[in-house]
């Protein structure tokens, strides 16, 4: 990257935010003190601009995956607004285009150039420069139809500045704590939640399992779900982009999704699109398939232990193959049960039998893993 091609106000902002949210942090601690109601604001901004990012610029404008109310339209641009990540237009634009080129070139932060490129240095190059390409108004047609989006896109500064510092600063004012709330609600929770929602772009594609595909580089884990407010199951994500939700199970940690799922309770929000569960199951399905081959193929070239493996390999793949005949039939009978628009209990009992179906998949799966890795050593125990 040449000097002329760096983006300096956003290189200098990423330097020098970190540096005043610690030495705003100290000074509070010295001179101030911290406010209980100031630190209960900055928990309540660092989620809401955290999900205004997740919930809004991600899952509903880029992805479309539900529909929503002007009001909650607004507060998703006004809170994301506060996190200082581009308008939604940019932020979608650059988005999009992640998931069309996920890891090749054209991938704006494609965690195939570095963990830290994807992190945060791809911020530091202009548009218009090397890869990093002008908002091609075109690709976010739908978004720029929205005059509230169009709006925010056009006077993006200084909306992110009065949502991002003045707003926190003249809540906290109202117990006396302007200093406060500008300093820590305001610019320590931007840095907080930079780097939070940062790591969607490059640990989400780092650390963790590929239970859907192994197709790109995205991975789940619930331990980056924690700091990307439920973002961290993210293989399951770019292998189902639809979807409102990332963690699927009840008990996956994703905030996003549970305020979706309240808001979609009172009509705040509503079509929430969700994966038929055979696709996902199928999806499983395939990737422990690929896993199994993987480990008959590595067992099969040690010497001696060919024949055996081979064997071992034909016989459970026989079996296999007849469970997953009986999943595709379930499946079948599934979608078209859905398009004749069945009752909901039809359509509970043979979602019941996938499940029990895919469970033996899985039992059969594994079983075969542990007798191939056993099979070198039986046999040379025999």
């Amino acid at each position: 990257m040449k000097w002329n091609e760096i983006n300096w106000p956003t290189l200098l902002f990423f330097i020098l935010s970190p540096i005043g949210a610690i030495a705003g942090v100290v000074y509070v601690a010295m001179y101030i003190g911290f406010h209980p109601a100031t630190i209960a604001l900055t928990v309540f901004m660092i989620f809401a601009t955290g999900i205004g990012i997740t919930g809004g610029y991600h899952r509903l404008f880029s992805h479309k995956s539900y529909e929503a109310s002007k009001l909650v339209r607004w507060l998703y641009v006004f809170f994301g607004s506060a996190a200082l990540e581009m308008s939604v237009i940019e932020w979608s634009y650059d988005h999009r285009n992640h998931h069309r080129y996920v890891d090749h070139e054209k991938d704006p932060y494609a965690i195939t150039k570095g963990f830290w490129f994807a992190h945060i240095l791809w911020l530091f190059r202009k548009r218009g420069t090397g890869n990093r390409e002008e908002v091609d108004l075109n690709l976010v047609a739908d978004l720029w139809k929205d005059p509230v989006l169009r709006f925010q896109h056009r006077f993006y500064i200084p909306i992110a500045l009065l949502t991002s510092f003045l707003f926190p600063a003249a809540i906290a004012s109202l117990w006396g704590d302007f200093t406060g709330g500008l300093l820590i609600a305001g610019l320590a929770r931007t840095v907080w939640v930079h780097q939070a929602t940062f790591c969607i772009n490059s640990v989400c594609h780092f650390l963790g399992s590929q239970p859907y595909s192994d197709r790109h580089t995205a991975r789940d884990s619930w331990i980056t779900a924690l700091v990307t407010y439920g973002e961290g199951y993210h293989n399951y994500h770019h292998e189902f982009p639809v979807d409102y939700r990332n963690g699927i199970r009840r008990w996956q940690y994703d905030p996003t999704k549970w305020l979706i799922f309240a808001m979609s309770k009172v009509g705040l929000v509503w079509n929430l699109k969700r994966i038929p569960d055979e696709k996902i199951l199928a999806a499983k399905m395939e990737m422990r398939e690929k896993k199994l081959a993987a480990l008959a193929e590595k067992k099969f070239a040690a010497a001696g232990f060919a024949e055996s493996i081979a064997a071992m390999k034909e016989s459970g793949e026989r079996t296999l193959v007849r469970i997953q005949e009986r999943f595709d039939a379930l499946a079948s009978s599934m979608k078209e049960m859905r398009k004749e628009k069945k009752s909901g209990s039809e359509i509970k009992d043979l979602r019941k039998k996938l499940i029990r179906t895919y469970r033996l998949h899985e039992q059969k799966a594994i079983e075969l893993m542990r007798e191939i890795q056993r099979g070198p050593r039986a046999a040379a125990a025999a």
